[in-house]
């Protein structure tokens, strides 16, 4: 009889213990998190996509209040907007879900943020990026903190725009810790918070928020893609690059055609001309991480500079376009070019 009774039981915690094996990790513990581009996803996750693709609405949230927020921003922006998600997915349970935020929270103040699981490849063409989270014991939301700190770089220069949601709590401390995490963005002043006694209001403060940051669903009066077309002619090679609609490629465009010598600077990582007189700068966003093809303006000395490799990000970058499709191949040689530049 003792032995009926003892096989059920042996049954039972057997089968505990392999549903709490695997890798023998602490439940909850967070992990510093792979840069983006490393690890086994291969691909970028792409953002679902609106007609208004000036904006994107990047956010994250545990529950809906903060995924509806970020809804409606996006309905009525018409843009694109992606979900931040955690690596491993968040207890149903809420003492359980506090008990972890907490943990990570106390992390991420050492240095160690959790794992997310989004990545994306670039914001390069997005005029702003709409950023919302769930307020956590005064703080931002984890999953938040890591993409942000994941992706400072890419952000730099970068109009980034907050909204929040919280039981009752402010959003001055998350404000400052998105500025620490992103020391390089341009931050919109105005931001949105929503607690639990005025989310029902939502559907007025958005679009009242939204039109305080100059953010709208109408397409801004630039001109059509292809006026911002340019060519580039090398002897008998001809390539094709694309200006950025701000001050200074606006004003590029007006001094064409040109016919300059491209100088090799730095081992083939830039080819570099001093337009005369400087290209006018004005409004136009600082800081860049330069990619082969980037057409830039290196403020100091005032040159145009096209990279050949990529570079580390300055503050002194400023991107005015960049040349189209494999288009940069032509001018990777270790010499001096001469070029002809003029309006496709």
């Amino acid at each position: 009889m003792k032995k009926l009774i003892l096989i059920p039981f042996l049954l039972l915690a057997f089968l505990s213990m392999a549903a709490c094996g695997g890798d023998n990790k602490e439940p909850f513990t967070p992990e510093v998190p792979e840069q983006p581009g490393n690890g086994d996803k291969e691909e970028p996750d792409t953002p679902e996509s609106g007609e208004n693709g000036r904006y994107l609405v990047l956010f994250s949230s545990r529950t809906s209040n903060t995924e509806r927020v970020a809804q409606l921003i996006q309905t009525t922006l018409d843009c694109d907007i992606l979900k931040v998600e955690p690596e491993t997915p968040y207890d149903d349970d809420y003492n359980a879900m506090l008990e972890r935020a907490q943990k990570e929270l106390a992390d991420v103040r050492q240095g160690n943020y959790p794992p997310v699981k989004t990545s994306i490849e670039n914001f390069d063409d997005y005029e702003m990026v709409l950023v919302g989270y769930p307020i956590w014991y005064g703080s931002m939301a984890t999953p938040m903190q890591t993409f942000l700190h994941n992706y400072a770089s890419k952000l730099a220069g970068k109009h980034i725009a907050l909204f929040a949601t919280s039981g009752s709590s402010g959003i001055s401390s998350s404000v400052s810790e998105a500025h620490d995490l992103c020391p390089d963005a341009v931050f919109v002043e105005q931001t949105l918070l929503l607690t639990s006694s005025s989310l029902n209001q939502m559907e007025s403060r958005v679009p009242a928020w939204l039109n305080e940051i100059g953010a709208n669903k109408e397409a801004p009066d630039t001109p059509d893609a292809s006026s911002l077309k340019v060519k580039i002619t090398a002897g008998d090679h001809t390539i094709t690059a694309t200006m950025d609609d701000n001050a200074a490629g606006r004003d590029f465009l007006s001094r064409l055609p040109l016919e300059v010598t491209l100088e090799d600077y730095n081992n083939i990582t830039e080819k570099i001309f001093y337009p005369n007189p400087k290209l006018d700068l004005e409004g136009v966003a600082r800081g860049c991480t330069p990619s082969p093809g980037d057409i830039t303006i290196y403020e100091p000395w005032g040159n145009v500079a096209i990279f050949c490799k990529s570079w580390s990000y300055s503050d002194d970058l400023i991107k005015i376009g960049h040349i189209d499709g494999n288009g940069i191949e032509s001018l990777q040689v270790s010499s001096d070019i001469k070029v002809k530049i003029e309006r496709q």
